[in-house]
């Protein structure tokens, strides 16, 4: 299980849109109420919450994918 923040340089709500459209692309099952949220793609899942403009993600990956590769494609999505 791994932790990432990552500061929002826009609201929060143009940020979860533009991550729902990336998400969707991608084939990302992703959800939210505005504030908080889940998300999950090929065994990777995780959870996130947004405060004070920063978002903290908290996610597991099967042992097949390196920590690395996992948190770029995370901050790919959420930066």
């Amino acid at each position: 299980m791994g932790l990432l923040t990552v500061q929002l340089t826009e609201s929060a709500e143009s940020a979860l849109k533009r991550i729902e459209e990336v998400a969707k692309s991608q084939g990302i099952q992703f959800q939210h109420d505005g504030q908080s949220g889940s998300f999950s793609h090929m065994g990777v899942t995780g959870s996130f919450t947004i405060k004070d403009n920063v978002v903290e993600i908290d996610y597991s990956k099967p042992p097949m994918f390196p920590e690395s590769v996992v948190e770029d494609q995370i901050m790919q999505i959420f930066s």
